[in-house]
């Protein structure tokens, strides 16, 4: 087993809240200090983690000999900022999703990681969750045949509102940076980078994203992804292949159970190809007449449900995927590669100069 891989966490909000929550799971790494722009605000949550956890600004924190990574979890607009000083000081970095406000930025990012021969990788934390480890390997041991269809949804409601970080342009808000991130990343992560993409979206007065939706298209499967601000989704997926059906219950991100239908794949159909039978079935009256709906709500009975249980909120199994790359030696993710984090957020700086025009 290698070394604990020892912490600082830059941010006081709620995702670093639950990220030292969940650090008790993880297979060893700890938290040793909090970092913020309000060195009090840093000591409440460093006294709440436990004794002997540091809580001071980030220069301080990052000269800290005893830190050997940090988990970047302020707001999108700084994470550039705090992730090359984090790397300037020596230190490995695990990055909030999305990795950075552009693809300019997270580029920067890489870059630096690179040349000082650190490790840099978005927390896209679902990636590393038992549901979606257990979906990859299915879809890619063949479960459900060739894939050919993503459907995937991630919708929960925030009221409107100017100052807040998920509306603020300049704090990187936006529903599609917030959001849609999620699905966006799971598309990439089940069926690869796609050779087009559409887009549409629902914006805030301020022109800020609230709602939209991306469907990515690829040579023999589609990707058909929502997300928004505006109700509560389904926040569930499904993945369609030539032989089967994948669902991920809800929330996708951390799924409590899969769902699993299987087919034998259906022959090939040539041109010219005309059905031999064309006759029209005769009406069946009373309790027989009612069969095709009894046969509709039995369809999901046929689903073999998988139970893929977590522990914690799920953001520790990210951790403990980076502490094996460090122990590793090594400086990119074969999971989420950063070159993947900076190809999506290529397609989000798309989205976003397409909503940037309010007309």
């Amino acid at each position: 087993m290698n070394d604990p891989v020892t912490w600082a966490v830059v941010g006081t909000g709620a995702i670093a809240r639950r990220f030292c929550s969940d650090m008790r799971h993880s297979r060893g790494s700890r938290v040793v200090a909090v970092a913020s722009r309000d060195a009090a605000r840093a000591r409440r949550l460093a006294g709440a983690v436990g004794p002997g956890v540091k809580g001071d600004t980030l220069d301080a924190v990052l000269a800290d000999p005893a830190v050997r990574a940090v988990y970047v979890a302020s707001p999108t607009a700084r994470h550039r900022e705090h992730a090359l000083a984090a790397l300037a000081a020596g230190k490995s970095v695990l990055v909030e999703k999305p990795l950075a406000a552009s693809a300019g930025e997270a580029t920067e990012m890489a870059e630096a990681a690179a040349r000082a021969g650190l490790l840099c990788m978005e927390a896209m934390w679902m990636r590393f969750t038992p549901g979606l480890r257990a979906a990859k390997r299915l879809i890619d041991g063949g479960r459900i045949g060739e894939p050919r269809a993503l459907d995937a949804h991630l919708s929960y409601p925030n009221a409107f509102d100017p100052k807040s970080r998920l509306f603020d342009p300049a704090l990187g808000g936006g529903a599609h940076l917030d959001l849609g991130v999620y699905p966006l990343s799971l598309a990439f992560h089940l069926l690869g980078s796609p050779s087009e993409v559409a887009q549409t979206a629902v914006r805030a007065p301020n022109g800020v994203p609230v709602a939209g939706g991306l469907v990515l298209a690829y040579p023999r499967a589609v990707a058909t992804l929502g997300f928004g601000f505006l109700s509560e989704g389904p926040n569930d997926a499904a993945v369609s292949g030539s032989a089967g059906r994948l669902r991920l219950r809800a929330p996708f991100l951390c799924p409590p159970s899969l769902s699993l239908k299987t087919w034998a794949p259906s022959p090939p159909v040539r041109a010219g190809d005309q059905p031999d039978d064309v006759s029209i079935p005769l009406a069946r009256k009373g309790l027989r007449g009612a069969l095709p709906a009894l046969k509709a709500l039995a369809r999901p009975m046929r689903e073999r449900p998988i139970p893929t249980l977590y522990v914690g909120s799920g953001l520790q199994y990210q951790v403990d995927h980076f502490a094996d790359l460090l122990g590793a030696g090594k400086q990119d993710s074969d999971v989420m590669p950063i070159a993947q984090s900076i190809e999506i957020l290529a397609i989000l700086d798309r989205f976003s100069e397409t909503l940037s025009d309010p007309r």
